[in-house]
């Protein structure tokens, strides 16, 4: 069904659309295009910062299993048996051994 009033649109469909689609005619606004350029530089720092804790994480975490593991090994030897039993050497004086290992490890290579 058409009526009287489509003879505009039968005549020029494409230019018609393209002046109802168009967007308005103003100036850009330079202030939200900086603020998304922020907003951009921003997201991909904290995405390179992610990645780098990441990678330092399972590093030092590594770092921590090793040194665990040595510990058990060497607590398992003959000749440090005696030195390992529960009276001499508990859990604190490893575990606080790989703690400072840890927080100079990583307090150092943060400084560099």
């Amino acid at each position: 069904m058409t009526g009287p009033d489509d003879s505009a649109m039968d005549a020029m469909p494409d230019a018609f659309l393209a002046a109802m689609l168009a967007p308005p005619a103003r100036a850009g606004d330079r202030a939200f295009a900086v603020q998304v350029d922020r907003a951009i530089d921003a997201q991909a720092a904290y995405a390179r910062a992610r990645a780098r804790f990441w990678a330092s994480f399972a590093f030092e975490a590594l770092a921590v299993a090793a040194l665990l593991a040595g510990l058990w090994l060497l607590s398992g030897t003959p000749l440090l048996a005696p030195l390992a039993g529960p009276a001499e050497w508990g859990l604190a004086p490893p575990l606080l051994l790989v703690l400072l290992l840890w927080f100079g490890g990583t307090q150092r290579l943060r400084g560099v």
